[in-house]
């Protein structure tokens, strides 16, 4: 079975770390699958693969054959041929639309009927999310311009009636967790000098991770006169999974380290991307509707204040009251050790993702 996989690299590390784990997971499935990833941000993808190499215009690593999404004239010569054998499956990640090469391989000829013969199944991956309509769309089909291109949605998700989440090697069952492990950092930027001054007023040593909020983090540990702050390395994606095993609480953000954070069973805080009109409040609140059962009503009403103050520009938040809540979470990591554990056992019953998809292929009988 040839797969394309589809992966533009919008802000920092989460889109390619997503679609690099659901390229490896599919393959693991099934060694015979041909899975083509095509990347644009082959230079984020080196600094979660230092295999990779940025100016290849096509590279097999770890079995995957990968592609330079920018590089037009190479792969349409490559994608077009046997009647566009290697299109017969795309999996269009994150809504991040098609190469203009694919484009004209798909939608060629004058009546808008495609230029293959073959049928084309597009399977869109959409954004994690535990909002109500990841379970709406869900397989729900939808139309192209073309016949023979035909496109159908697969949401990841936190319920059964969602694909789930990616569940690959190391992620089957829940680790024990190191009590006495670092905190991790890896966050957007806001001002974080209430965080800072409760991590080095709880002990605990801080591993901050790159990208986007690390500056603004390390400065705030500055101030507040911070000594066991470790500023990580770019890390290959299962060095990372390791790293965040061994701590005793995260905070972190996007989508890539949620779905982890959620399946390691330890403590932890998300921040949501930041949006116009504080959207992001919405999609936290949805994920805590989903966590809520498997907490005490107290201790969820103290998560759920927290995740929020986490969620708000600093403007809006108390600081003082913002940073006694860090303090009393670090402090109290195993109050609400159970809950996160609780979770992440549910999450297994939903099924590996990469599991769910190969089933559905297969019942709708693309291939």
């Amino acid at each position: 079975m040839n797969i394309t996989i589809l992966c533009k690299v919008v802000d920092n590390f989460g889109d390619i770390g997503v679609c690099y784990r659901l390229a490896k997971r599919l393959k693991q499935l099934e060694p015979s699958n041909t899975i083509s990833l095509v990347v644009a941000g082959l230079d984020s993808f080196h600094d979660i693969n230092n295999q990779i190499n940025n100016d290849l215009a096509f590279q097999t690593v770890e079995g995957l054959d990968i592609y330079d999404w920018n590089n037009f004239q190479f792969c349409f010569e490559v994608f077009s041929a046997d009647d566009g054998a290697k299109l017969s499956l795309i999996l269009e990640c994150f809504q991040c639309g098609r190469p203009d090469w694919m484009e004209k391989i798909l939608f060629s000829d004058k009546d808008g009927n495609g230029g293959l013969s073959r049928t084309v199944q597009i399977i869109m991956i959409d954004y994690l999310t535990a909002e109500k309509y990841a379970e709406d769309f869900h397989c729900l089909q939808s139309l192209t311009r073309s016949s023979k291109v035909k496109k159908v949605n697969f949401m990841p998700g936190f319920t059964c009636g969602t694909g789930g989440l990616i569940i690959d090697d190391g992620w089957e069952t829940l680790s024990e967790r190191n009590a006495h492990g670092p905190v991790l950092f890896f966050m957007y930027d806001n001002e974080w000098l209430p965080l800072a001054e409760a991590m080095r007023d709880s002990g605990k040593s801080v591993l901050v991770g790159q990208g986007k909020g690390r500056d603004s983090f390390v400065e705030a540990c500055s101030r507040a006169e911070m000594r066991e702050v470790e500023i990580l390395p770019f890390m290959n994606q299962s060095e990372w999974d390791d790293m965040m095993k061994s701590c005793s609480a995260l905070f972190v953000r996007g989508e890539e380290s949620l779905s982890r954070a959620c399946l390691s069973g330890i403590p932890f805080v998300w921040q949501a991307y930041p949006q116009t009109e504080e959207y992001q409040l919405v999609k936290m609140e949805s994920l805590l509707e989903v966590m809520k059962p498997f907490f005490d009503e107290d201790d969820w009403a103290f998560i759920h204040k927290l995740w929020l103050d986490f969620n708000l520009p600093s403007a809006e938040r108390n600081e003082y009251n913002f940073g006694k809540e860090c303090l009393e979470f670090l402090q109290g990591l195993e109050q609400y050790e159970y809950g996160f554990r609780e979770f992440a056992l549910s999450l297994r019953k939903n099924g590996d993702l990469c599991t769910n998809l190969m089933t559905f292929i297969k019942k709708i009988c693309i291939i």
